[in-house]
Parts: structure tokens; C-alpha cells; sequence
């Protein structure tokens, strides 16, 4: 979800309003595309490890809008599951438990949006491994896949990447061995349905052979 700060700049407006635009694309995205395809899983990385060392005013203006968005889904109807991962320790007690209410009100949506802040892959691969030793279990594929952070989900088989850079970015290192890349110089506030539909048909043509 990259481009949102250069977004403001582009568009002559706030912060606020740019990640504001962002977090709504994000949801209405996930709609259009839950409802309009098959895919039943999104995973996001709105919010990077590295990302909080940004000005204190950017990173209050995303808390806020996550709060206000968290009120918005609470208070509404949407028709798919919504899970906040992460190391969310630097969220208040207060946010922590908006999140925590808006995953047991939808957790039986079999269409899941999956939203990573404070995330690191470098760090999601030594917390895993530190877990499997903690419980003194053999380290394999397997394994290591039941203990991380995306452990109740398929690996992606598309990633996107707005904003025109064509790099990773410590997204999900470990699960993303065998999944198709596209980028986009589009920022992420002006990414729509027809970009996502017509990367997912070019995805379609690609004969997938995973090293065979």
C-alpha cells in the first residue's frame, strides 16, 4: 500500500486526508474484489517495522485514522473477515480493544482481510523460530509455517506493489517463495478495481510450474 504520503504532495492536500483515502481504498478494494472474484484472501502491509520512525505526526495521523476506520467497520456491515497482525504493543489499550471486538464480530466470514502494521518479515522469521525452540520442536517447512504469523493462511499467489518501487520491503519473507510479482507506479490511492482486475487476468495466463 505504498504512496500514500506522495499521494498528499501529488493531490496539494494533508496527510490525514491522503491516508484517510488510502484506508477507505483499502476496504472498498477488498469488497469489489472479494465480491467480483474468487479470491477469499488479501493480506496488506499498511504499516512497516521501519515505518515508525517516521515524524510522531504521521504516525498519529495513521493511529487516528485507524481508530476512526475501526469505529466505522464496528458500527457498519462489511461482509468479510478483518484481522489487525503485527506487533501492536505501541497501540493504545483502547485501539487493541476495538481490534480485538472487530475480529470476534466477522471471524466467520470465509473471506478474510488481513491487515500487517508494525510488521517486519526479517523479525516475523526470528519470532517464529524463537517459538518453535521455545516449545523444543524440530524446524521444518511445516513447522515453521504453524508457528508464524500468517500460519491460518494459503501463501499469497499474486503480490501487488504500488508506488512504483520493485522491491519486497521485508513484507512476508517466508511466505512469498513462489508468489507472482506485479508493480504498479501507481500510488495507492489511485489504485482501482480495473488495476487489480487486469493484473489478476494477466496472473491467470501465467503457467505456474514452482521449480518443475
Amino acid at each position: 500500500m505504498d504512496g500514500n504520503n506522495r499521494f498528499s504532495k501529488k493531490k496539494n492536500i494533508n496527510k490525514f486526508q491522503s491516508y484517510s483515502k488510502g484506508a477507505k481504498n483499502l476496504i472498498e478494494l477488498s469488497d469489489k474484489i472479494f465480491k467480483k472474484t474468487e479470491v477469499k484472501y488479501i493480506t496488506a502491509f499498511a504499516l512497516s517495522s521501519n515505518n515508525l520512525n517516521r515524524s510522531k505526526n504521521t504516525i498519529d495521523t495513521i493511529l487516528n485514522i485507524l481508530d476512526f476506520n475501526l469505529d466505522q467497520a464496528l458500527d457498519g456491515e462489511i461482509n468479510f473477515s478483518i484481522s489487525i497482525r503485527g506487533n501492536l504493543k505501541f497501540l493504545s489499550s483502547k485501539i487493541k480493544k476495538k481490534i480485538e471486538l472487530l475480529e470476534k464480530k466477522n471471524f466467520m466470514q470465509k473471506k478474510k482481510l488481513i491487515i500487517l502494521m508494525n510488521f517486519s518479515g526479517r523479525q516475523d522469521v526470528i519470532d517464529t523460530l524463537n517459538k518453535i525452540n521455545i516449545n523444543k520442536k524440530k524446524i521444518d517447512i511445516s513447522n515453521f509455517k504453524s508457528n508464524s504469523i500468517l500460519s491460518d493462511m494459503p501463501d499469497p499467489e499474486l503480490l501487488i506493489r504500488s508506488g512504483g518501487y520493485q522491491r519486497i520491503s521485508d513484507f512476508i519473507l517466508f511466505n512469498i517463495s513462489f508468489t507472482e510479482l506485479f508493480f504498479t507506479k501507481k500510488l495507492w490511492p489511485d489504485i482501482k478495481y480495473n488495476d487489480v482486475q487486469r493484473i489478476i487476468t494477466k496472473y491467470q495466463k501465467i503457467e505456474r510450474k514452482f521449480g518443475l
